[in-house]
């Protein structure tokens, strides 16, 4: 029987509670002896972006006693990559195993629209309904202007991760 592996892309910027949670959901869900969270590389346009280095820093520190969670990081450092691109990736180092790229429901319809759309339809998804998780409430963006204004983000992010946000001096 294939081994099932769960691939999550995203910025995590910084990684929460609620990515967390969200993915020990779908591994309990779906039925995945693990999940590759995988960070965009810093090429990827996006506001207040940190470094990847400090990103995969905090995903290490979030979920270090997690055995099922682990990080892949796979970003080109010289050039943009697509989904695609990304996928083909993890084909090429997962080929044994039966692969699932679990992205949010806003993403997934944007889907159609992004670069080889019809290459991209062949892949299995495990798509996050955002409207129906209460965690939504919980995203990267909040905690960075919750940071800015300094305000309490204790119950938001993983604990060693504010360490490391406050060592750091990220997001000020």
């Amino acid at each position: 029987m294939k081994e099932r592996i769960g691939f999550f892309g995203g910025c995590f910027n910084p990684v929460t509670n609620a990515h967390v949670k969200l993915i020990k959901e779908v591994i309990q869900k779906e039925n995945l002896q693990k999940v590759y969270f995988v960070p965009m590389g810093d090429l990827y346009e996006k506001e207040e972006l940190i470094c990847l280095e400090h990103r995969i820093n905090m995903l290490g520190l979030a979920f270090e006693n997690e055995e099922k969670l682990e990080i892949l990081n796979i970003s080109n450092h010289d050039k943009k990559t697509c989904a695609i691109d990304t996928f083909k990736l993890i084909d090429e180092k997962f080929p044994e195993a039966e692969r699932f790229f679990i992205m949010g429901s806003d993403n997934y319809q944007k889907i159609n629209h992004w670069k080889k759309a019809e290459e991209l339809k062949h892949y299995q998804y495990i798509v996050l309904d955002r409207q129906k998780e209460e965690t939504k409430q919980i995203s990267s963006s909040l905690v960075r202007r919750k940071i800015k204004q300094n305000e309490a983000i204790e119950q938001l992010i993983p604990s060693p991760v504010l360490r490391y946000i406050k060592q750091k001096k990220l997001y000020k």
